[in-house]
């Protein structure tokens, strides 16, 4: 296919340059299977894809998790176990893959480009028409071993952490902000029980749902040739054209088209218990609300003053519960990019018969800040520590790479 063909299928929205990092960043449309792909052009050695499809489900099964592992297990093509791994190989590379509440990601890295230009079509080929026999799901999803116990890859892996405190506290977290026609009430990576009886069907039906390319986003950074790397797309849509719905198909965009989730009408605390010899300290989390994740105004705003009420050891959430009155051994905070964002505070390492205290004590110093003027000397200081953490890290990027690139 030349590239006046595939330049035709792949329409640039977008190019443009960052003033924090030297790095060009293009996006492009396909107009056969509407499939997104933005390519970060940076100097260095290294070619990193992340191939992510947002994925939602309304239940506890596990379907994105398990078909996360499964991709692996071969495609139409490459019916075989690890190839794809060793395809990597080859091209000093390395494949992983997350499943998150809102999203499964894919990630290939290797070193320069044609490595990856030769792994990317099989790697696409994996994610829109993988295998999922019956026979993998019993090895990666679930099965009862010879001596009568559960067993299976992902069981095993949410055996790990389904009774951890974290997990307990955050599943609990989520059934109270989120009502049941909300995915993100629910464990993407599956509860146990759920894993016991959930069918290849089911996953199959979860795939060809959610895995098509028009719901799929590829990003590439690092030195990435566009002619060929648009020529090789085109040629992979080629391939593909049978097995996936076409483009005028009815389509419902995962979250942007779901219920989004009603305002908390009133504060509500729970105890969660979980198996812990130490009984002496516990933690506690505090969600609300925030503004939606497309608002970068509100959201920048939300960052720096996050970092103003608990970024370091000044700053007044840390400084007064952990540094002075001693309450916590650390109060953490983190927001998660949501239609609705979350904002959540954790002080960790509370003395157990202190932790209803605590959390009166955390909402009573949001309130007295709230209440007073802020600071806007030490604003400033955030805003210009933030922005200064961005560009270390964007150069510190850029050095590692350029100082491991072949003489």
């Amino acid at each position: 296919m030349g590239s006046q063909g595939s330049s035709v299928r792949f329409r640039k929205l977008q190019s443009f340059e960052t003033d924090y990092a030297p790095t060009t960043i293009t996006q492009y449309e396909s107009e056969r299977s509407g499939m997104q792909v933005i390519v970060a052009d940076r100097k260095g050695p290294k070619v990193n894809g992340y191939f992510t499809l947002a994925t939602e489900i309304f239940d506890d099964s596990g379907a994105p998790h398990t078909l996360e592992h499964l991709v692996f297990m071969g495609s139409k093509s490459y019916q075989y176990k690890g190839l794809l791994d060793k395809l990597a190989s080859r091209a000093y590379g390395s494949t992983n893959a997350w499943t998150a509440t809102d999203h499964t990601a894919y990630t290939l890295e290797t070193a320069g480009w044609e490595g990856f230009a030769q792994t990317l079509p099989v790697y696409l080929e994996h994610l829109v028409v993988p295998t999922i026999t019956d026979a993998a799901c019993l090895t990666e999803v679930h099965h009862v071993d010879a001596e009568g116990n559960d067993a299976g890859v992902v069981y095993s892996e949410m055996q790990a952490v389904q009774y951890t405190s974290t997990e307990l506290m955050d599943i609990k977290a989520r059934r109270l902000l989120y009502p049941d026609n909300v995915g993100f009430r629910y464990e993407t990576g599956g509860m146990m029980e759920a894993l016991r009886v959930l069918t290849p069907d089911k996953i199959r039906d979860f795939h060809r749902t959610m895995y098509q390319p028009r719901n799929m986003c590829v990003i590439i950074v690092g030195e990435v040739d566009h002619e060929n790397l648009l020529q090789i797309l085109d040629s992979f849509e080629e391939s593909i054209a049978d097995d996936i719905p076409p483009i005028e198909a009815p389509f419902r965009r995962p979250w942007l088209e779901s219920a989004q989730p009603p305002p908390l009408k009133e504060t509500i605390i729970e105890t969660v218990e979980f198996p812990e010899e130490d009984e002496s300290v516990g933690d506690i989390v505090v969600a609300f609300f925030g503004p939606k994740c497309t608002d970068i105004t509100q959201t920048t705003a939300l960052n720096v003053l996050l970092t103003y009420l608990c970024g370091s050891s000044v700053a007044v959430l840390e400084n007064v519960m952990v540094e002075k009155e001693e309450l916590a051994s650390s109060i953490t905070y983190w927001w998660d990019a949501r239609p609705n964002s979350v904002i959540w505070f954790q002080p960790t390492g509370v003395a157990t018969e202190k932790l209803q205290f605590v959390e009166q004590r955390l909402i009573s110093l949001l309130k007295e800040v709230a209440s007073k003027p802020l600071d806007m000397k030490y604003i400033n200081e955030c805003i210009q520590r933030e922005r200064r953490q961005v560009k270390a890290q964007a150069e510190e990027r850029v050095n590692i790479e350029g100082s491991r690139k072949p003489q």
